[in-house]
């Protein structure tokens, strides 16, 4: 069985035999080979952009203003448009799969138990504003002035925000029409894997570019063995606070 575990495949050619010589470095028995990205460990995936409203579910309430959720940057696109655009309400499975199915709308969607659904404002406001079944010009105003008044966009309301249900996946594997490179781990007990001239000749370039590197300190190699430490105290011992500083006696690179 083909143990790719090491990484994601890649695409080029260059950056697959970067992770073979990591591979290398850090002690496995390893080779590169070419692959279908769906039959690798972790293969490249893709993330989804769902679009169709009944994909989602309610997730919370917020007080917030429609417009300082228009500028937040870190709210999807989609999200951000289900928030200014729907409300979350209850009512019967029924009502429910007609409303989604057939974009229908009754008084039992409004029960205020039963099923959680997302309902277009657009739609509750036209329901409630002409329907004889629910009609109430007052509650229909309500929601038009909050959602799409340009006078409200500063005023703070209860807004819905949602999230994509659990039975949609967010990302998808991508599929390709070529193999991709990805390394290949060989167990340690296997004779050492063998490696092409060509990759040979590329693994060795590519050592030489990066061998300046390892002289480069990072914090992820900085070994501090031997170090004293300073402390500096504030306030009584029950009721102070003190500051710990680490001192390296020295360094190491390696």
């Amino acid at each position: 069985m083909t143990n790719t575990n090491w990484t994601i495949p890649k695409k080029n050619i260059f950056a697959a035999m970067n992770d073979l010589r990591k591979a290398l470095a850090a002690g496995e028995n390893a080779r590169l080979i070419k692959a279908r990205n769906e039959d690798c460990a972790h293969p490249i995936k893709q993330k989804n952009s769902i679009t169709d409203f009944r994909a989602y579910e309610f997730s919370i309430g917020l007080m917030k203003t429609r417009k300082s959720i228009a500028e937040d940057e870190r709210m999807p696109a989609f999200e951000k448009y289900l928030t200014l655009n729907y409300r979350n309400c209850f009512g019967t499975e029924t009502a429910v799969k007609r409303y989604y199915e057939k974009g229908l709308l009754s008084s039992d969607n409004f029960k205020g138990v039963g099923r959680s659904h997302l309902v277009a404002v657009k739609d509750l406001v036209r329901f409630h504003a002409c329907h004889p079944e629910q009609k109430d010009k007052d509650y229909a105003k309500m929601f038009e002035d909050q959602y799409f008044n340009e006078s409200t966009g500063d005023e703070t309301h209860f807004f819905d925000h949602y999230r994509l249900k659990s039975e949609h996946s967010i990302y998808t594997i991508t599929r390709f029409k070529r193999k991709l490179w990805v390394v290949e781990l060989l167990r340690a007990d296997k004779p050492k894997a063998k490696i092409p001239w060509m990759q040979r000749l590329l693994l060795g370039t590519i050592k030489t570019l990066v061998y300046p590197f390892k002289y480069v300190p990072k914090k992820s190699v900085l070994k501090m063995d031997n170090y004293k430490v300073i402390t500096f105290r504030v306030g009584a011992v029950t009721n102070g606070f003190s500051i710990d500083i680490q001192v390296p006696k020295k360094f190491s690179f390696n």
